[in-house]
């Protein structure tokens, strides 16, 4: 497998290796659950931990987090799949508009243009 550059393609091959398995993108509440589980797993990991303790466990266990993220974009690219959504457009809309809402806290942060 050659390395994925943008988040069309990593959508793209998500969306040829679910119907090369013959799986259907349809929407689907599993979807949901698998992010959701995710992100409890590796939440878990941090929970209870003050600062320095979380800065250092994520040092040291980077590919607990390296996984959970892998995991966590792949089933949001099928879960974009799922709802007929392009990732990347989805992505640019509420990036420039998130942008914009919290730009004023740091004038020097010209960000959006």
């Amino acid at each position: 497998m050659s390395s994925v550059t943008t988040i069309k393609e990593a959508q793209t091959l998500v969306k040829s290796f679910a119907e090369r398995n013959n799986w259907k993108d349809v929407p689907n509440v599993d979807k949901f659950d698998h992010l959701h589980e995710e992100l409890i797993e590796m939440s878990q990991h941090l929970r209870y931990k003050n600062e320095a303790e979380r800065i250092q466990f994520v040092q040291e266990h980077k590919e607990i987090f390296q996984d959970g993220i892998g995991d966590l974009f792949f089933a949001l690219c099928r879960l974009a799949n799922q709802l007929g959504v392009d990732i990347e457009d989805a992505f640019n809309l509420v990036a420039k508009d998130i942008l914009e809402k919290y730009n004023h806290k740091n004038p020097e942060n010209n960000m959006v243009k």
